[in-house]
Formats: structure tokens, C-alpha cells, sequence
């Protein structure tokens, strides 16, 4: 039997559906994420473990990879479709730059970047570097334990440029609501869009008493309650939470809080969740891996060729004459 005709019209069929562009339906918005800090990792993760905050990693890739799980757990359940990837991550050191002041500059320079001031740019040209080898979207910069710096964590904008998309973080910071929190801001999350009300509940499995309870973006004056707590999510127009939720202070292990009744977790002026959203394509295009095989501009064209093939491949197998077994 001739086997020939049937090996080139499979290998027709096979190469037009190869060069078929990927499909991307359902797909999560992915924001690639470089996270660089300023000592040896082992070190700089060490007084973590201590703690006892290092989601039981002893080991910097593990730590980050578990820490930004959580931090895309938070967007998620809150009914935001993204993920954060740590794409890399790595020690640096900015001492030839300024020997005696460069971590804390470096934090200025990372939230004053619209500025232009010159003495921000040689470090903010060398997260550059970094950030462009790395096709990384947004950069964080996870500060060293008391390092003389801002006395709180910062976002570079509010729905700013991708020449704004910068984190700092306290040594402690990097506590997944705190990073929730501050990214939150790069997508153009607000403290005012934030929830902060009260209600029955639990810590714990401890007595339900009348508590303080707030959303990730809130920041605001306590209500004189005896204790409040964030739950793990963002604020949304109709939302509620009910039975046991993620909660934490705002930076400490997760902890559940425990809620008998439905209670409000946003309203139509109290919506984060439709901010980062709409935010969070654009985000996660500020940077993008070239392509080693075919440009992105070539994508229509690779799906018309794949086509063809696809088709002249059928037309061939249709019209073939039956063959004869000898």
C-alpha cells in the first residue's frame, strides 16, 4: 500500500494547526513581578523565619513564590482575575552610587520617580536595567530590618505609568495584605474606596464580640473598638462575607475571623474590585517577553497561514482517490 499521500497530508494538517496562534480564552491577566532587596537572600529572609512569617519556607525563591500565592489568593477571591509571578529576584547592591545612603535613596527614588530628580536617576536607572533583562511588569524593592528609611510602606503611583511601577516595602511589609495593598495602588486602588465598619465576630474561635473589620485598601482612624482586623479581601459594590474569612492585623500571620451572619463588604462607593480590573491589563503590559519565534505584530498573519494549511490539507484528504491494497 502507498503510504506517502497520507504522511504529507498529515504532516499538512499537523503544521497548519502548529502555526495556529495559542489561544489565550479564560486566561488569567498575568502581572510578572522582580523583587530585589539588599543583602545576601539567606540573610535577608533570616530574621523572617524568626518570626515565624516565611509560610514554613526557609528558602528566598519558596518564600517569594508562597508569599505572592497569597497575595494573588486576595485578588482572586475578591473577583479580580489576575496573578502575580515572581519572575526574578535578586540581592543588590546600589553602594557605588552613595556607600553610606543608598537604601534609603533608593526608597525615595522608587516613590518620587515622576520627579526627575537627578539625584534619583542613577538608581532608578539601575532597577531599570534589571527590570527590562527580567520583562518585569512592576518592581519591588523588600527593604532591609531598620534601615533608616520611610517609616511605612509605598506605591510609586495611583494608576500611574509603568515608569511609576515601583513598591518599597518594610522588612515587615511583605506580609501578603501589605502587598496586596500597596500593588493595589499601582492598579489605582484608594484608602477612600476602602471598607471600614463593624460587626459580631470571632478571632480565632474566640468569644464573637463587636469588632472593627476592614477591607485591604482601607487606611484610617480606628473606630475606638477594642480590636479590628483586615479580612483578605478587596471591597466591591454588593459584596458580603460570611462564615469563616481570611483576616489579619495588618501585618501578622493569617488568622480566621468568624462571622455568624452575612455582613457588607462594599457598596457603589466602596468598589476596589472594579478599579483593579480595569487597571490590571494594563498593568501586566507595561513589560512583555520578546518572542523568540515569531513577533507578537505577526500573530494575524501566523493565524492565516495556519489556516490555509489547515485547509489545503482537508482538501487534499477529500479529494484523494481511494487507494488500492495490493
Amino acid at each position: 500500500m502507498l503510504r506517502r499521500p497520507r504522511t504529507r497530508i498529515a504532516w499538512t494538517l499537523a503544521l497548519g494547526l502548529l502555526w495556529l496562534p495559542p489561544t489565550t480564552a479564560g486566561a488569567s491577566t498575568q502581572i510578572d513581578v522582580l523583587v530585589v532587596y539588599p543583602q545576601p537572600a539567606d540573610d535577608h529572609l533570616a530574621k523572617l523565619i524568626t518570626w515565624g512569617r516565611n509560610h514554613g519556607e526557609t528558602e528566598m525563591g519558596a518564600f517569594l513564590d508562597a508569599d505572592f500565592a497569597l497575595v494573588t489568593e486576595i485578588y482572586q477571591r475578591s473577583g479580580v482575575d489576575v496573578v502575580f509571578e515572581v519572575v526574578h529576584h535578586q540581592a543588590i547592591d546600589l553602594a557605588y552610587i552613595d556607600a553610606a545612603n543608598w537604601q534609603v535613596t533608593l526608597s525615595l527614588a522608587l516613590m518620587n520617580s515622576e520627579l526627575g530628580t537627578a539625584v534619583y536617576e542613577p538608581y532608578l536607572e539601575a532597577i531599570e536595567t534589571l527590570r527590562d533583562l527580567n520583562a518585569a511588569d512592576i518592581v519591588v524593592y523588600w527593604r532591609d530590618f531598620g534601615d533608616g528609611g520611610p517609616s511605612s510602606n509605598g506605591a510609586g503611583s495611583i494608576g500611574g505609568g509603568e515608569d511609576e511601577a515601583y513598591v518599597q516595602l518594610t522588612y515587615g511589609g511583605v506580609n501578603p495584605p501589605i502587598v496586596a495593598h500597596e500593588v493595589g495602588h499601582l492598579l489605582g486602588g484608594q484608602h477612600s474606596d476602602g471598607v471600614q465598619t463593624s460587626a459580631i465576630f470571632s478571632i480565632g474561635g474566640d468569644d464573637a464580640t463587636l469588632r472593627e473589620y476592614r477591607s485591604v485598601m482601607t487606611i484610617a482612624v480606628p473606630l475606638g473598638l477594642d480590636d479590628y482586623r483586615y479580612l483578605w479581601q478587596f471591597s466591591s459594590d454588593g459584596a458580603s462575607v460570611s462564615g469563616d474569612v481570611d483576616c489579619s492585623p495588618l501585618s501578622s500571620n493569617v488568622q480566621v475571623c468568624g462571622f455568624a451572619e452575612a455582613v457588607p463588604l462594599g457598596d457603589a462607593e466602596h468598589d476596589t474590585v472594579a478599579v483593579l480590573s480595569a487597571m490590571a491589563p494594563t498593568v501586566a503590559a507595561f513589560r512583555s517577553a520578546e518572542s523568540e519565534a515569531i513577533p507578537a505584530a505577526s500573530v494575524p498573519v501566523r493565524g492565516l497561514v495556519g489556516l490555509m494549511l489547515a485547509a489545503l490539507g482537508a482538501r487534499t484528504l477529500r479529494h484523494r482517490r481511494p487507494s488500492s491494497r495490493r
